[in-house]
């Protein structure tokens, strides 16, 4: 029976894609779940905060990510059970080294019952970044369908407002904030905007990157943690110019915001983390740079133990040919001590 009623699910979910009606009711979805109620937010707020729609987009930013402080807990706690067992982890990665086919296997296997001994999720720490990407396209239309400059556009806008929203008498909304119109590109707003926004959406991004950064023991996930380090600052800082301002304002905010929710929640000081590296006395810098000498001697011995294995293969062949070599000389000698034996016997 209970194969029947799945059998005919699958039957009517293959109708609707047929006939379209699928993505009709995701837009449906996608309308009265993400964009209503954030546009009614947004309009409530800006009529709250003395009609700035500025002001309205941080205090949106700072609720969304007190929001999502159980998710950040979540986050931090699951990095802090990765970073437990890393050792293990590298012990296993050690023990399957070099192998392939079913020792692979059996080495993820071993790794995903690591995880489920420790409680870990190998996707746990994505939480907050999946949950927030819905939430920045849906931003992005918001920004755009609460500041029409077209009457088609002060019509849609009408309709999605509640019955109850008292904003919808506030209608146009004032765009401006410190010099910037929210809803114009970075790439178009006056100097320094156009340049200084990008460049401190990217700083603010590296600062919550780098605390929120698993430490490792494995020179390769090192390596990558490093690369995307760097890299999802210069991308998204490079994006922030074609983003409308009233989107970086909101990517600005929830990374200060989120470096702070991760002060209180994991324990890692922002200052300190900046201050060691550009700010700090010449004692912590000694500090970081001793640190760094000993991550890269670290990844300097894993790199050179190929290397030594294979100098011990060589010394082991070299002893093989010349054992092997002595056994001739060996041969030959006593060949020729047999010959002159027989001589002297005739």
């Amino acid at each position: 029976m209970v194969l029947n009623a799945i059998e005919h699910l699958l039957g009517h979910f293959d109708y609707f894609v047929a006939e379209g009606y699928l993505m009709e009711i995701f837009g449906i979805l996608w309308q009265e779940i993400i964009m209503r109620p954030m546009i009614n937010s947004l309009a409530l707020l800006y009529q709250l905060l003395f009609n700035n729609f500025g002001f309205s987009i941080i205090v949106f930013t700072i609720l969304i990510r007190l929001a999502m402080i159980p998710l950040t807990v979540r986050q931090t706690r699951q990095m802090k059970k990765m970073q437990i067992i890393q050792p293990k982890m590298k012990a296993i990665q050690d023990k399957y080294k070099g192998k392939s086919g079913d020792a692979r296997r059996q080495m993820s296997s071993e790794t995903m019952a690591l995880y489920k001994e420790a409680g870990v999720s190998p996707v746990g720490c994505l939480g907050p970044m999946i949950i927030q990407m819905p939430i920045w396209i849906g931003f992005y239309r918001a920004i755009l369908q609460t500041m029409p400059s077209t009457p088609e556009g002060m019509a849609n806008l009408s309709a999605l407002f509640y019955s109850w929203n008292p904003a919808i008498s506030a209608v146009p909304f004032n765009s401006q904030f410190i010099g910037l119109s929210l809803v114009d590109l970075v790439s178009a707003a006056s100097l320094p905007w156009n340049y200084v926004l990008p460049v401190v959406v990217g700083a603010s991004m590296f600062l919550q990157q780098k605390m929120t950064t698993n430490p490792t023991t494995d020179p390769r996930q090192r390596q990558t943690n490093q690369m995307m380090l760097w890299m999802m600052p210069i991308m998204f800082g490079a994006f922030t110019w074609q983003f409308p301002a009233g989107l970086a304002v909101y990517i600005l905010f929830s990374n200060i915001v989120g470096v702070v929710i991760q002060y209180y929640v994991g324990g890692k000081q922002p200052i300190e983390l900046f201050g060691r590296s550009f700010l700090g006395t010449d004692q912590t810098k000694a500090e970081l740079v001793a640190q760094r000498a000993a991550e890269v001697a670290e990844s300097n011995v894993d790199a050179s133990s190929p290397k030594e294995s294979d100098q011990n293969g060589q010394s082991e062949e070299i002893q093989r040919k010349d054992s092997r070599r002595g056994d001739r000389n060996r041969s030959r000698r006593n060949g020729r001590r047999s010959r002159r034996r027989r001589n002297k016997g005739n």
